[in-house]
């Protein structure tokens, strides 16, 4: 006997309607210093927070364009860190521009 071929019915299922897309937001900076981010986005040199060992200056942030040091910030007594990053952010920027540099190490 032989068999007949069976045929099996596909299963589709059914197509989903595209919703409309949102209009994708634009992308601004992804932190609350948008100077020191785009000073390092662009690779323009580097910034540098940490300690001075035996020295009354303590805690520093630096931002220097591997020939210059743009912006050398001392941490304030009760400055938190966000503080020190914010003035870091304002310096920045003139420093950048107009070649307006902060240097708070060597003048103490």
């Amino acid at each position: 006997m032989a068999r007949s071929p069976r045929t099996r019915r596909k299963t589709v299922a059914p197509k989903r309607r595209r919703l409309p897309s949102a209009p994708k937001p634009k992308r601004g900076a992804s932190t609350p210093w948008p100077t020191i981010e785009e000073f390092l986005a662009a690779e323009y040199g580097e910034i540098t927070l940490g300690v001075i060992h035996h020295s009354p200056l303590r805690y520093t942030a630096i931002a220097n364009d591997g020939h210059n040091m743009l912006v050398a910030l001392v941490r304030n007594r009760g400055e938190t860190l966000h503080q020190l990053l914010d003035r870091l952010n304002r310096a920045l920027g003139p420093a950048l521009e107009d070649q307006i540099y902060v240097d708070e190490i060597n003048r103490r």
